[in-house]
């Protein structure tokens, strides 16, 4: 029976590197077999990917035994992507920006993920018939998981956390029980994703500036002032620069607000013991301790972003 027809569909899952789609293919792995023998794991490369993400994927790789296929967007070739194998450094993210004219994706036009997600997602499976299995929990507002202009009718979503009820615990349980836990970024980043999403909240910007400052500068070199007078930055009226000449008062002013929302026998360090280790070029062992993901998730789970990068 041919494969990617209506009679012999394919099965495929996401892979974006975050907790929710890492975890989805163990349990699908542990449930559902018959589906996982068959099942396609792929990951849509950007060209802009934070390097634990590829550190992540190789682990979940060797735990799975079933390889992860990297897709990256090609623009220029027919088939607007390619398989990606070993070193690339093509960065298609920066072929798309001269195609927008030098304008930032942002939270009111995220073309990054139409574009370098979506799309190339669409172009992978062509017009074979597919279910698409997603990591949206029992937990979480209702959504598709997958929208596409063309709202393309040969690409069907199955929901395994919704059919078996499990919410954000259990998500945790599957990740501690495999041995993988979360992935590594975790310790400072609330998602996956490229290095400069704007989806970072102020505090991980300050944070990539103290950790990464070579890639805080790389996402510096994006923002312009174009000869119209409009001012592209990463973050609404706030330049990158002031970013890093603030970012040791933006992390302290962080911690202030966030460690009375938590209990205090869940922190390693207590508010004194933080800043004056922040203060001490210390933030590395503060963000060791996971101190730092226990203040993210006092506010509970950042709900906005790109749906197919954050699963």
């Amino acid at each position: 029976m041919i494969k990617g027809t209506k009679e012999n569909p394919r099965h495929i899952c996401g892979i974006s590197g975050g907790k929710d789609s890492t975890a989805l293919a163990i349990h699908i792995k542990k449930t559902r077999p018959e589906i996982f023998e068959n099942l396609e794991l792929f990951f849509t490369d950007t060209g802009s990917e934070l390097p634990e993400i590829y550190e992540h994927l190789d682990k979940l790789e060797k735990y799975l035994g079933k390889k992860i296929l990297r897709i990256k967007a090609d623009p220029h070739s027919g088939n607007k992507f390619k398989v990606v194998d070993g070193e690339d450094d093509s960065n298609p993210f920066d072929e798309l920006l001269t195609k927008f004219k030098g304008y930032l994706p942002s939270p009111r036009s995220r073309w990054c993920t139409r574009e370098l997600k979506i799309k190339t997602m669409e172009s992978w499976i062509g017009k074979d018939y597919c279910i698409s299995y997603v990591g949206i929990r029992a937990d979480e507002p209702a959504r598709e998981g997958y929208s596409s202009k063309d709202k393309n009718k040969n690409i069907k979503s199955s929901f395994p956390y919704r059919e078996d009820e499990l919410i954000l615990k259990d998500i945790y349980n599957i990740l501690e029980d495999s041995g993988l836990g979360l992935p590594s970024y975790y310790k400072w980043r609330t998602r996956s994703g490229c290095y400069f999403c704007f989806y970072q909240r102020r505090v991980e910007w300050a944070i990539l500036s103290k950790l990464y400052p070579d890639w805080f500068e790389e996402a510096k070199k994006y923002e312009t002032e174009h000869t119209d007078g409009r001012k592209y930055t990463w973050i609404k009226d706030k330049p990158l620069d002031y970013i890093k000449e603030n970012a040791e008062e933006i992390i302290i002013r962080y911690i202030k607000k966030q460690i009375n929302k938590v209990n205090e026998c869940d922190l390693i360090h207590n508010q004194e013991e933080m800043i004056q280790m922040i203060k001490h070029g210390q933030l590395r062992d503060i963000l060791d301790s996971w101190d730092m993901k226990k203040l993210h998730d006092a506010d509970g789970e950042n709900k906005d972003g790109c749906t197919v990068c954050a699963i």
